[in-house]
């Protein structure tokens, strides 16, 4: 873990990036087939949990090991693992990788809890092999996934953020009348807030 220089110090006398590491050290030196790590970088501030983050990757890749880990950040857990367990109400509300959960979530409670959305209430108006049309409550229409809907039924249209795309006038297709109210400038990206005609906001990234 890279503290030999460190070996003499007190623990009072090491940063907490290098205490979790001795901690990560004690952890691995029996070798261990499983380590189990509860929320380890909730301590830390922004930028020191993301050394931590690539720094326990390398020694899982180098390692092999593996290792269960808990953690309530959604990025946190996207970022670190092969595999995610979403829980919900003491039951797995969805198993699979970072990417399927990001993509393809099988719940309203797994899109919301994994990354970013915006939610759109509505009625199923048909449903046509893996998509369905929805009428929505504050009017439009949209084609959507048709994950768990029947005919007729309320359902929740989930769309994330950088999926959305403005343009200066809708022309055709999934798309609904919305204003521009504000923008966020956040370095490596933009965004903007958009309302459609019923008042909801949108967030576009």
């Amino acid at each position: 873990v890279r503290l030999r220089q460190f070996g003499d110090r007190r623990p009072t006398q090491l940063s907490g990036g290098q205490q979790q590491r001795v901690a990560l050290a004690r952890a691995l030196v029996f070798k261990p087939s499983l380590v189990l790590m509860d929320e380890p970088l909730g301590a830390l501030d922004k930028k020191l949990r993301e050394h931590m983050q690539l720094e326990i990757k390398q020694i899982h890749t180098m390692l092999g090991v593996t290792i269960v880990y808990v953690t309530h950040d959604q990025s946190e857990a996207l970022t670190m693992s092969d595999r995610v367990a979403v829980f919900n109400n003491g039951g797995i509300a969805q198993l699979g990788s970072p990417d399927d959960l990001y993509n393809n979530p099988q719940s309203s409670f797994v899109a919301s809890f994994i990354g970013e959305n915006n939610t759109l209430e509505g009625v199923v108006d048909r449903v046509s092999g893996a998509e369905c049309r929805v009428r929505l409550s504050g009017g439009g229409e949209l084609t959507a996934l048709a994950i768990g809907v029947a005919q007729g039924a309320p359902c929740q249209v989930a769309i994330r953020p950088e999926r959305l795309t403005l343009t200066p006038m809708a022309a055709g297709g999934n798309a609904l009348p919305a204003t521009v109210d504000g923008r966020i400038y956040l370095g490596d990206h933009l965004r903007l807030v958009a309302r459609l005609a019923n008042d909801q906001v949108l967030t576009v990234k």
